[in-house]
């Protein structure tokens, strides 16, 4: 604990059966860089980080309230309490916002490419802090076509589809949000709604935010929303612009495809 009452969580990057890729720095260092540089409400503040031989440590701020996966799935299997659907509506929200920021409204535009609910740390007030970006990529609009590690300069690799995976990965949490549970990747999810929040006078605007889950995770990569419109969307539905219905029961089922082109590959590996 830090003189002025924080407490610190401290992430050892570490895995003696794949050492070769920690012998690779990008992973280390796109973390580093993303978290060290970038501040924002919804990204995890890094604190501080040490290398020394083979040890790699990385200083949070600590998050009390753990993963929003765990809130998710441990209410089922530890008696955990449940997630009223404004704290899970007040997550979508920051974590779209969060994104939006990394792709539109930094100098050289960030993609995570690793984001799951495992991925998004809640604090004390259930405010959602994006972390782990080790496989996270960076984009340098202004520059002609040049490839250095994890930073890809040039505009021309947008279209390879960075920030429409990150928006598929956004609709496929949201999905979560909304289940209560884990969503694969081909699997079909018909509208069911967590009975933690089904029939609370909310439903209405479950389906809605549950349609725009639906855009993000369609297979047609071009008709996926931008994080700025789905940010654009979620905000009207908070201020009720949107017609709210209430059939749940008559919702089209969402099928949640797989990422055909997995971006990044060979570039960084998941930090455990």
């Amino acid at each position: 604990m830090l003189p002025n009452g924080w407490f610190l969580a401290v992430k050892r990057l570490h895995h003696p059966r794949v050492e070769q890729h920690f012998n690779n720095p990008h992973c280390f260092i796109s973390e580093v860089m993303t978290l060290g540089r970038w501040r924002h409400q919804n990204l995890l503040p890094i604190l501080g980080f040490c290398i020394h031989s083979s040890e790699k440590l990385l200083v949070y701020k600590y998050m009390c309230n753990g993963t929003l996966r765990d809130w998710l799935l441990g209410h089922q299997d530890r008696d955990m309490k449940c997630l009223d659907w404004p704290v899970r509506f007040k997550i979508a929200v920051g974590l779209a916002r969060g994104l939006a920021w990394l792709h539109h409204c930094c100098s050289v535009q960030i993609f995570h490419l690793d984001l799951t609910s495992g991925c998004v740390l809640l604090d004390q007030g259930f405010e959602p802090k994006l972390s782990n970006f080790g496989r996270a990529m960076f984009v340098n609009p202004n520059d002609h076509d040049h490839r250095s590690g994890n930073l890809v300069l040039g505009k021309g690799f947008l279209e390879l589809g960075f920030a429409k995976k990150d928006v598929h990965s956004f609709g496929v949490v949201v999905l979560e949000l909304i289940g209560g549970r884990e969503v694969s990747d081909g699997e079909s999810f018909g509208g069911q709604i967590d009975e933690c929040v089904a029939g609370k006078g909310c439903d209405g605007e479950i389906v809605q935010v549950m349609r725009v889950a639906k855009d993000c995770v369609q297979p047609m990569v071009d008709k996926r929303p931008t994080m700025l419109q789905v940010v654009q969307r979620l905000t009207q539905i908070e201020q009720g612009c949107c017609g709210c219905g209430t059939d749940v029961q008559g919702y089209e089922p969402v099928v949640v495809p797989s990422v055909v082109i997995e971006m990044g590959q060979g570039i960084g590996s998941k930090y455990r």
